[in-house]
């Protein structure tokens, strides 16, 4: 390793931050032009992410109100279904605090996402080599990898300017042991983990692996224990963050299948795949939107041109910086294969991402591919050190050499003009401070995260939503409303008015004949999201005392009823239908019957079966059992048109 340079910010210091700058604006352009009015590439993510910086600018950070964001209201803790993105609020908050719009802090970001990459990037090959043209090619190899055209929409995946620097601390410290880079290792570290929880699970590969192949072991491997000290302290603060994944999920019933992972793992044309942003490279169609793994050529070309050129160079301390980040690289992309069809197989034997696989917090993380963001960082440094090597083998032309090398190296990411979107407009009218708002249709996700993006202009919770996970309240209200049940209306309205808008659309004038049925629906006007209703507050379901479970001599069916036989004449006053989540078996009204005899039968009560689930599965999101109140009927024989769910999903209460 070089020794370290003289960081004094002399004017020649500031030359590679104003060429990144520049470069990074070029990149995204014509974004630079519409900071506070466009959003880039398409409105799901980046709307989604947006509204997750607002959010973060309104709550102190990781405290118990930052989860319970007002979307898929009115779930509890919603931030917990995906990315809470604490780590961004960094630059987000101060931009929103003194002025600046939600929308601005995600474009800022964006751009910095570039410029700050390819400064650290440069930053760490430049204290590694001790070579600026070195430094140069590893930069802008990282920053403007191909892998990233494809990311455009992810702005949580694009903030990567941490992990350069946590390698940075790594190194310097091996290198001087000052304590100052521990502290730029750890809160580095820390900082990228609060951004992205895949990075908090896949980096520490990374880590492990440099750990163990730089650590002198038999001279210091007291500084190995320090590194790792460090690390578990400035890992402490993420703990309850995890734990509330962790608890919050197991709670709704969410998971990860195996299929899942295997649909978003790499196969070997992934590398192919080039992401269609790119413009100088036309490849495959991907199979999904993150199979677009394409290196670039340009990277490779001068790793390989080090090793036929300037293999004497490569000797030393270079050495084994240029192999351990090809070896690196190569393990990285091992893991982007995600796991074995089957766990514990022969398989896994050679599928490396099952050897972590069985840890926790791996086997929730949908997407392996995304372990190439680490290989493009292991690619970048492992060309800036095949630069530095050719450098010194070339003297005279080595400013020639790097100036080709990092045109070539742009040229690979570059894209096309950054294609722009106009965000959702207000709605033109003032709403109730005690409202709620569900916009329509439930299934368009376009929809879902337009209203997200107007929660944040009108202030109100929110019932539509966008995440990784669709929480099962959610399905259960769309299946509700795709059957035009009006119940799942008056559950949402308990209280307070709720305002339904109707998005122009193919499907418009359904929802609008939807909407025009309901006796006190009245419509305010049309807004840029179209139709816009208000429906006043419902009163309160009223409350009533439930006795002890009655125990039945035996459930048995009959045509579709589930019959219960008490052991003699008893009131009833609630019935409880556990559905598991299989509501699509539910009939319009869920009817329950009481009778003395068996023979003759009287209604007990009947109701909408679309709001009893959405209340249940708010309740117990993995039982969804719908409570039916009755007003004590007297009866020895109760049944309940529930056959499909078993005889052992009704549960029967007295007084």
């Amino acid at each position: 390793m070089a020794p370290a340079s003289n960081t004094s910010l002399r004017p020649r210091a500031l030359l590679p931050a104003a060429v990144y700058l520049l470069l990074a604006a070029a990149w995204t352009w014509p974004l630079p032009l519409h900071l506070s009015n466009r959003y880039a590439h398409d409105p799901n993510d980046p709307l989604l992410v947006t509204y997750l910086l607002w959010w973060n600018a309104h709550v102190v950070p990781l405290s118990t109100a930052m989860w319970n964001a007002p979307f898929y209201w009115p779930l509890r803790d919603a931030l917990a279904l995906t990315e809470h993105g604490a780590g961004m609020s960094l630059v987000s908050s101060p931009i929103q605090w003194f002025g600046g719009s939600p929308l601005l802090a995600y474009n800022v970001l964006l751009i910095l996402s570039v410029w700050l990459a390819g400064l650290a990037g440069h930053a760490l090959v430049r204290r590694l080599t001790g070579s600026t043209a070195a430094a140069f090619c590893g930069g802008l190899a990282f920053a403007f990898a191909p892998y990233r055209a494809s990311q455009l929409a992810h702005l949580h995946l694009l903030v990567t300017w941490w992990m350069p620097l946590v390698l940075l601390g790594l190194h310097a410290y091996y290198q001087d042991g000052r304590r100052r880079w521990l502290l730029l290792f750890g809160v580095s570290w820390m900082l990228q983990s609060l951004t992205n929880g895949y990075y908090m699970f896949f980096l520490p590969v990374l880590l492990l692996a440099w750990i163990a192949w730089f650590t002198p072991w038999r001279s210091s491997a007291r500084k190995a224990v320090t590194v790792v000290c460090a690390w578990v302290l400035f890992s402490l603060p993420l703990l309850p963050v995890l734990y509330k994944y962790y608890t919050v999920q197991r709670r709704l019933g969410l998971g990860r299948t195996r299929s899942d992972m295997q649909l978003y793992s790499a196969h070997a044309a992934s590398f192919l795949t080039t992401a269609p942003l790119l413009r100088f490279w036309h490849g495959r169609q991907a199979m999904t939107e993150e199979d677009s793994l394409f290196p670039g050529i340009t990277a490779l070309v001068v790793i390989a041109a080090a090793l036929l050129l300037a293999r004497r160079q490569l000797a030393g301390p270079r050495a084994r910086l240029f192999t351990f980040y090809i070896g690196a690289m190569l393990l990285m992309i091992w893991m982007t294969f995600g796991p074995a069809p089957q766990a514990y197989s022969v398989t896994s034997l050679w599928r490396a991402y099952d050897w972590i696989g069985w840890l926790p917090g791996y086997s929730g993380l949908r997407v392996p591919e995304r372990f190439f963001m680490l290989a493009t960082l292991c690619l970048a440094i492992a060309a800036g050190v095949a630069m530095s090597a050719i450098a010194e083998r070339f003297p005279v032309p080595s400013r020639v050499l790097a100036a080709i090398a990092a045109v070539a190296i742009i040229a690979d990411g570059w894209i096309v003009a950054m294609p722009l979107g106009v965000p959702p407009r207000a709605f033109a009218m003032s709403l109730a401070k005690d409202g709620r708002v569900l916009e329509l249709p439930q299934t368009d996700d376009n929809a879902n995260v337009s209203a997200m993006y107007r929660g944040m202009l009108h202030g109100l919770p929110v019932i539509n939503g966008y995440a990784g996970y669709i929480p099962r309240h959610a399905s259960i209200l769309e299946w509700a409303l795709r059957r035009k049940d009006p119940s799942v209306l008056t559950e949402l309205r308990r209280g307070h008015p709720l305002y339904v808008a109707v998005a122009d659309g193919s499907e418009a004038h359904q929802w609008t004949a939807f909407m025009d049925a309901q006796h006190d629906a009245r419509m305010l006007g049309v807004s840029g999201a179209g139709r816009v209703y208000v429906l006043p507050p419902a009163s309160f379901a009223r409350q009533v005392s439930i006795g002890p479970a009655l125990s039945p001599l035996r459930v048995t069916t009959d045509a579709g009823w589930l019959v219960a036989e008490l052991p003699a004449p008893s009131t009833v006053r609630a019935i409880d239908l556990r559905t598991r989540g299989h509501v699509v078996w539910l009939q319009q009204t869920v009817r329950v019957d009481t009778s003395l005899d068996g023979v003759t039968w009287t209604t007990a009560a009947e109701e909408p079966s679309g709001g009893l689930a959405l209340v249940g599965a708010l309740a117990d999101p993995n039982s969804v059992p719908l409570r039916i109140v009755v007003p004590d009927a007297q009866g020895r024989f109760v049944r309940v048109n529930g056959a499909p769910f078993g005889t052992g999903a009704m549960t029967i209460y007295g007084p």
